[in-house]
């Protein structure tokens, strides 16, 4: 547990101190949104670039992998809205964002760097395959709830999808890892400086991003709902990692290191753009801010034990 603890205590106290350096007016909204910006467009692709670079382009293509994390999403985020609606009295698009932030797991500026520093190079590949399909995924859902809500039919849901799919491919992070795959399968070496410069910039992405986001999420509203706030975070930090073990462990055939990423990234709490998305439908956007709030506090105290679970798999 110490080896454990040594690895995410650290890793949350940047969090921590981004949300201090924000409340004692240090850094301000502008700032954190230029960190994460840095955080996002340059040091999280290429250290997502240099990890798969360093590994092999044929095990990305890992269908067993893909169809066992993507049942577990779909499942949360479906089940979690057709049960909040009426227990909370939402209407259909607040409980499709509802359902959302049960199922998004922040793997961007947490996933990735926590992945990488607990299991390794070789971590970076199922990551970036989780989030490319859980982004195609998550976004077509959601957009169904909304465009039933708003009664637009199956046209509407046709338009969601390619949306959806669009949004998925101008995603730097996903970028990053299919030229790292092309990379990977060249065989090409980097000249030496080449490769010290994209190292330098990996090695900034995990501080930055955690900073970054610590100092975003500080001051976000802690409304008065909070059993729709409990809701979020039991369904967030531990039915979705219940349910990606169950369908990884009983159904054997993913390689154990992938099991480790996929149940990793599943315990992990909701994603920030999750508000971004929110405020894009026009519903639940209060909720979701206090949600990435909440689940990031106390994930500080489920993801170490979590965690230590996680390294017991073989």
């Amino acid at each position: 547990m110490s080896v454990v603890l040594n690895l995410t205590i650290p890793f949350f106290a940047l969090i921590f101190l981004g949300m201090f350096c924000r409340a004692v007016g240090f850094v301000d909204q502008r700032d954190a949104g230029m960190m994460a910006k840095y955080a996002f467009f340059i040091a999280m692709p290429t250290m997502v670039f240099v990890k798969i670079g360093a590994g092999s382009a044929l095990d990305f293509l890992n269908w067993g992998f893909i169809w066992r994390y993507e049942l577990a999403t779909a499942l949360v985020l479906v089940l979690s809205a057709l049960i909040a609606r009426p227990l909370f009295s939402l209407s259909r698009l607040e409980s499709g964002i509802f359902g959302l932030n049960a199922a998004y797991p922040n793997y961007g500026y947490i996933g990735v760097p926590l992945a990488i520093l607990a299991l390794g190079d070789a971590a970076a590949l199922p990551l970036a395959l989780i989030l490319a399909m859980d982004t195609v995924v998550l976004l077509v859902l959601t957009g169904w709830f909304a465009t039933a809500d708003a009664g637009t039919g199956g046209g509407a849901l046709g338009k969601t999808l390619w949306k959806a799919l669009v949004t998925v491919s101008r995603n730097p992070l996903l970028i990053s890892a299919v030229l790292g795959l092309i990379y990977a399968a060249s065989g090409v070496t980097s000249p030496v400086m080449l490769a010290s410069l994209l190292d330098m910039i990996s090695d900034s992405a995990a501080p930055v991003a955690l900073f970054a986001l610590g100092a975003t999420v500080y001051g976000q509203p802690l409304r008065n709902a909070m059993g729709e706030l409990a809701a979020i975070s039991v369904a967030r930090l531990i039915i979705h990692p219940v349910l990606v073990a169950a369908l990884f462990l009983l159904i054997p055939g993913v390689d154990p290191l992938w099991i480790k990423a996929a149940l990793l990234s599943a315990c992990l709490p909701v994603a920030a753009n999750v508000f971004v998305l929110s405020d894009h439908y026009g519903g639940y956007s209060g909720r979701s801010a206090s949600a990435i709030l909440i689940t990031t506090i106390l994930a500080s105290i489920t993801v170490p034990v979590a965690l230590y679970i996680i390294m017991q798999v073989s």
